[in-house]
C-alpha cells in the first residue's frame, strides 16, 4: 500500500500533466510518421515486414530507456533540488518503499507508450506469426530494459544528487550501450562489437529482436542474451538498493 501510494503520487506528477502527454502525442506522431514513411516510401516500403518492425521495436525501446533515465535521474536528486526530499524520507515509508514505488511510475510510463506503438507495430508487420512472438518478446525485454537503466540512474542520482550529472552519466551509457544500432554488420564481427553485444543488456535485447522477427529463430537461441538481460536487471536494482541505502537527508 505504501509503494502504491508513492507510485500514484509519481503519475499524478510525471504522467498525468500536460507535459507527460505532450510526451506521448509526440511518440504518436513519431511512429505515425516512420509507419507512414514504411509503408509508402518508395526505398524504405522495399524492406521487409521483420525489417520494419525491427526498426521499429529499436526506436519504441530506446525512447523507453531515454524517458526511464530522466525519471530515474529526477528521483531523488530532482527531488533534493526541489527541496521536498526531507519531507519523503521523514516519511512513514522506508527508503525502499520510495524507490520501488518511484521504478512503478517508470513501468507505468513504459506500459503506456507500449499500449501507444503496439497498433504501429501490428500495422507494419501486418499480424505475421513473427510479428507476434516478436511483440511478446518486446514488452518483456523492452521492460526490462526500462528497469534497467532506470534503476541504475535512480541509484546514481542518490549517490551523486545532482540529476544534471546524473544525466550527463546516465546519457553517456546509454549511447554507447545503444552503440550496435549504428554498426554494420562487419564493425559489429569486430572484437570491439562482439565484446559490446556480448556484455550490453541494449544490444541482447535488440539482436533477440532481430533473431526473432527477421531470422525467425526459436527460444533456444535467444537464453544466452535473455540470461545477460536479466543479470542487468538484476543488477541495477542491487546498485539501486545499496545506493539508498547510503542515502542521507
Amino acid at each position: 500500500m505504501k509503494t502504491a501510494y508513492i507510485m500514484q503520487k509519481e503519475i499524478r506528477e510525471s504522467i498525468l500533466t500536460a507535459k507527460g502527454f505532450s510526451w506521448y502525442i509526440i511518440t504518436s506522431v513519431i511512429l505515425s510518421i516512420l509507419s507512414y514513411l514504411f509503408l509508402t516510401n518508395g526505398e524504405l516500403s522495399l524492406l521487409d515486414q521483420g525489417q520494419m518492425i525491427y526498426m521499429l521495436m529499436n526506436f519504441i525501446a530506446a525512447l523507453g530507456v531515454l524517458m526511464g533515465i530522466v525519471a530515474g535521474a529526477d528521483a531523488f536528486a530532482g527531488e533534493m533540488e526541489r527541496g521536498t526530499i526531507e519531507a519523503l524520507l521523514l516519511s512513514p515509508l522506508n527508503k525502499t518503499e520510495i524507490a520501488m514505488g518511484k521504478l512503478g511510475a517508470v513501468l507505468i510510463n513504459w506500459a503506456i507508450i507500449f499500449a501507444i506503438s503496439l497498433p504501429y507495430l501490428l500495422i507494419v508487420g501486418k499480424v505475421e506469426q513473427n510479428t507476434l512472438t516478436g511483440i511478446l518478446y518486446f514488452v518483456v525485454l523492452g521492460t526490462l530494459l526500462s528497469l534497467i537503466f532506470s534503476a541504475f540512474s535512480m541509484g546514481l542520482s542518490a549517490r551523486i544528487k545532482s540529476m544534471k550529472n546524473t544525466l550527463i552519466i546516465s546519457f553517456m551509457i546509454f549511447l554507447l550501450a545503444g552503440t550496435p544500432i549504428f554498426l554494420s554488420a562487419a564493425q559489429r564481427m569486430t572484437w570491439f562489437g562482439m565484446i559490446l553485444d556480448f556484455i550490453n543488456p541494449f544490444a541482447a535485447a535488440i539482436n533477440t529482436f532481430d533473431s526473432v522477427v527477421i531470422d525467425s529463430q526459436g527460444f533456444g537461441y535467444q537464453i544466452m542474451r535473455i540470461a545477460v538481460i536479466c543479470f542487468y536487471t538484476l543488477l541495477s536494482l542491487w546498485f539501486l538498493k545499496r545506493s539508498i541505502n547510503k542515502l542521507e537527508i
